[in-house]
């Protein structure tokens, strides 16, 4: 089996460096290539090749750089569209595999005879920017994630009550990826989205309980900078997460935690009667309703909305 390694790029040169060694480790029998989409900005360019020139794998790299840029999705789907293998792996360009990671993924799905089970993945270890591993943080994602105990083969709506599927650094179908990879209101959710698909299709995924990555937390990720996460398109895509009657509860309990912050963001862009019934939402807790936090989000619902859209950009730039 050959997988192509699929790296969305952004400026770090630095990291796709460590990335690319951390690819250098695996069994180069199983890399079928390496496709990297550049979505930096041109002066990052001549940097990043330098650095696939040193990596050792410049025969199995195609380099593909974008002007303009293609955005952080379009880009994994122009990378998925691209590969020539039935198999693929994302590796964002500041992460990095653990050694041996690849075979661990790739003998497991060898092994796999239940044809429902379309996804493979691992355990993650936390590092800082420049590299330090936490394992404190990274025993504590793990139980929040619920990537822990033996492994596991269950429907991916299960996977999806905990969130367990990462964001890259795991083994999938490339056909499956290609059909439920692309949703119209996705926003900057998109590998939750993928997630939620997939769990609806009937759709299966195989948990190995082994770390096969190392997920890197910095500043200027999209959970960090910028407009945050798209927590009304989180929420969205959850209520539409398929599940037993039964579980409705526990899915209600995971995703419904922080209606607050979904109000603000329908608000934010524009969509004040999704706003209203995520403020008004029998899943506010009363503590929250009467909170000086509630008492700001009813103002900026009642405020025309240039003024405070003015006042964020006023905000923003300083």
């Amino acid at each position: 089996m050959l997988i192509s390694i699929l790296i969305p790029a952004y400026a770090r040169p630095e990291q796709l460096g460590e990335a690319l060694e951390s690819i250098a480790q695996q069994d180069r029998s199983l890399i079928g290539e390496i496709i990297i989409g550049d979505d930096s900005p041109r002066s990052y360019w001549a940097s990043n090749q330098a650095v696939i020139a040193a990596s050792g794998l410049a025969e199995l790299i195609e380099y593909l750089p974008s002007e303009p840029s293609r955005g952080t999705y379009p880009n994994q789907w122009f990378l998925a569209s691209r590969a020539k293998f039935d198999h693929l792996l994302f590796l964002h360009n500041d992460d990095q595999l653990c050694p041996g990671a690849l075979g661990l993924l790739v003998n497991a799905c060898v092994d796999q005879t239940d044809a429902r089970v379309k996804l493979w993945f691992g355990t993650h270890l936390i590092m800082d920017e420049a590299g330090v591993v936490d394992p404190e943080r990274s025993a504590a994602s793990d139980r929040w994630y619920g990537r822990q105990g033996p492994g596991a083969t269950r429907p991916v709506w299960e996977w999806c009550l905990t969130e367990s599927i990462p964001s890259n650094a795991f083994l999938v179908e490339r056909a499956t990826y290609l059909q439920h990879m692309r949703g119209e209101r996705d926003g900057n959710v998109g590998d939750w989205a993928f997630s939620v698909r997939l769990a609806n299709s009937g759709g299966w995924a195989q948990f190995i309980a082994q770390a096969v990555s190392r997920y890197r937390v910095q500043g200027g990720s999209v959970t960090s900078a910028g407009r945050g996460v798209d927590a009304h398109r989180a929420f969205e895509l959850a209520r539409e997460l398929r599940v037993p009657s039964g579980m409705e509860a526990v899915k209600r309990r995971r995703f419904n935690r922080h209606m607050l912050v979904v109000a603000v963001r329908y608000v934010r862009d524009g969509e004040r009667m999704n706003a209203w019934r995520s403020l008004l939402s029998p899943d506010v807790p009363w503590r929250q309703r009467f909170s000086v936090r509630s008492g700001l989000v009813f103002l900026m619902l009642l405020t025309p909305r240039p003024f405070w859209i003015w006042a964020l950009r006023y905000k923003n730039k300083n």
